[in-house]
């Protein structure tokens, strides 16, 4: 009996976070000043967008030029994080 309510326990909070999860994406999202609140599923949208061109986010840029996830096209221990020893050590 125990290993079942152990069972609907952790189903029970796997949907209470399925469920909060997007809302607190929406509540971040409207409370930041730069974001246009004309459109309320704006943050859905980039999420969605996300999941279906991921490969987007390497080639966003800020008016600027700078790029905010130049790492992601980058290999993550030889090019991101100094990690791996050099040939010479």
């Amino acid at each position: 009996m125990e290993i079942v309510f152990a069972i609907f326990a952790c189903l029970g909070m796997f949907v209470l976070g399925a469920l909060c999860l997007p809302l607190l994406l929406f509540l971040r999202a409207r409370r930041d000043g730069g974001w246009d609140d004309s459109n309320m599923t704006n943050i859905y949208r980039v999420v969605a967008h996300l999941a279906t061109h991921p490969s987007d986010f390497g080639k966003m840029q800020y008016p600027d030029g700078k790029q905010p996830f130049w790492y992601i096209n980058e290999d993550e221990l030889s090019d991101v994080v100094d990690t791996r020893p050099s040939k010479d050590e």
